[in-house]
């Protein structure tokens, strides 16, 4: 019988395109499965036992098809059909008996050695197998036992991912309480299909068009027309700078990125084409030339007092003709040396300060009037020569009174009489900005107003010498 099935089973054929699509890498089978256990029991292989359990076998398989190796889950559960018998050797009877564990599957139908789209499909097959039996002599205690299930199977393909199958082995125990068996099984796998990468026929693609030659398609070249390089997208740099001509503004003098390809020969930060001054350092305000400077006296216009007027750097660019240090700017003498306190002036000597002293003590006028006495014309000839002798100096000409008298009139008399000295002096050629007079009437005495030798000595008119 089992030959004549192989025989009609072997007529089925696929064409190579449906097995080829139709491989499943995962399968589910589900058997109907006797289970002898008295034959090895009994070591008796000669003929079967009659008393051998039945049940459902369920397993589900992954395949790998171009090595033949697969991975296989197995769950069955055998009937509970033994019978006890007189003959003590005998198993005791099980209520019931669950079979599960993982196993290894070799395919023969692995393209190797029976081609792919043969209908017929060997394999072998080991377990690694649990059981839980439920013990009906040890007052029904439930117990594990392990196993090792091998032996051989067919898969007779009878349509696109389903195929019958049968297969047979023997379980070897190796714990208490699973017990060696011969089994046999009958049923059918299913494929769950899945559908394999085809490979679509690469489109006709023209060749790329390279209008420069350089090797780089038009598309991809940002300088389509002219021949450049590839680490520019195409384009040329003429200079060799690293910066393509495109993005060049020097683009036939090597420079700098930070001035978009342009050179800075002196340094200054003005690139040589905004720089006006390109071979000498200068400031970006000034178009990369160095600060102006009119008088030529290395000092810049910025900082120069006198722009117009070469000078010393110490004297921020001023002139100092006399050398006396003080700028002529600032100098009251600026053709005099005189010293930086005395504003660029000279002091006015010792004796020349006591003989104008001595002159202002010495000039006398009317009793109780504004009118000089003759001999006092030469005194202030005198004043007339110093003021001469030191032309950056102005006087101030001071009247003072005793205390004889109203203050109004001590006021007016000093301030006439010391005005009358002043007109002197302007009358003698002294310009009258030089020239400024006071009268103090005798707020100031300097001496006692009480005696006629202190009263002599407050009527008096000071001459004090200062720079303009």
């Amino acid at each position: 019988m089992l030959v004549v099935l192989l025989c009609v089973l072997s007529v089925f054929r696929v064409s190579a395109q449906d097995v080829e699509e139709s491989d499943s890498k995962w399968l589910i089978g589900i058997n109907v499965t006797a289970y002898d256990f008295y034959s090895p029991k009994l070591n008796q292989f000669s003929s079967f036992k009659k008393q051998m359990a039945f049940g459902p076998d369920i397993n589900v398989t992954r395949n790998w098809f171009k090595t033949g190796l697969g991975l296989n889950i197995n769950l069955a559960s055998p009937s509970s059909s033994f019978l006890r018998k007189t003959d003590a050797s005998l198993p005791a009877v099980n209520n019931y008996m669950l079979f599960f564990g993982p196993g290894l599957v070799y395919n023969f139908q692995n393209s190797y050695m029976i081609p792919a789209k043969c209908a017929v499909a060997p394999y072998l097959f080991a377990n690694f197998t649990g059981s839980v039996a439920q013990i009906a002599d040890l007052n029904n205690d439930v117990k594990f036992g392990f196993g090792i299930p091998v032996g051989a199977g067919i898969n007779f393909k009878v349509a696109d991912g389903v195929a019958i199958n049968t297969r047979a082995g023997y379980a070897f125990g190796i714990t208490d309480y699973y017990e060696n068996n011969i089994f046999w099984s009958m049923g059918a796998t299913l494929g769950i299909p899945h559908k394999k990468d085809v490979k679509e026929p690469e489109p006709f693609v023209p060749l790329p068009v390279d209008t420069d030659g350089d090797g780089i398609a038009d598309e991809s070249d940002d300088c389509p027309e002219v021949a450049g390089l590839a680490e520019f997208n195409g384009c040329p740099d003429t200079d060799g700078d690293g910066i393509p001509d495109k993005d060049d503004v020097c683009p036939e003098v090597a420079g700098l990125a930070q001035f978009n390809g342009c050179p800075d020969r002196d340094g200054d930060g003005v690139p040589d084409n905004l720089d006006e001054c390109p071979d000498v350092a200068g400031l970006a305000k000034f178009k990369g030339c160095p600060e102006p400077d009119a008088d030529g006296d290395g000092v810049p216009d910025s900082k120069d007092r006198c722009p117009n007027q070469a000078g010393p750097l110490a004297l921020n660019g001023c002139p100092d003709r006399d050398g006396d240090g003080v700028a002529d700017i600032d100098d009251r003498c600026p053709d005099v040396a005189g010293p930086v306190s005395n504003k660029g002036c000279p002091e006015v000597k010792e004796e020349t300060k006591a003989k104008l002293q001595q002159i202002a003590s010495s000039v006398k006028f009317e009793s109780g009037k504004n009118v000089l006495k003759k001999e006092s014309y030469a005194l202030l000839d005198e004043v007339v020569k110093i003021l001469n002798e030191y032309p950056a100096y102005s006087i101030s000409v001071e009247g003072h009174t005793d205390a004889t008298g109203t203050d109004a009139i001590n006021d007016k008399l000093s301030e006439e009489r010391a005005k009358v000295c002043a007109d002197y002096l302007i009358s003698k050629g002294i310009a009258a900005d030089r020239v400024t007079s006071q009268g103090f009437g005798s707020k100031n005495p300097v001496a006692d107003n009480k005696t006629p030798e202190g009263r002599a000595k407050n009527r008096r008119t000071e001459f004090k010498l200062h720079i303009k």
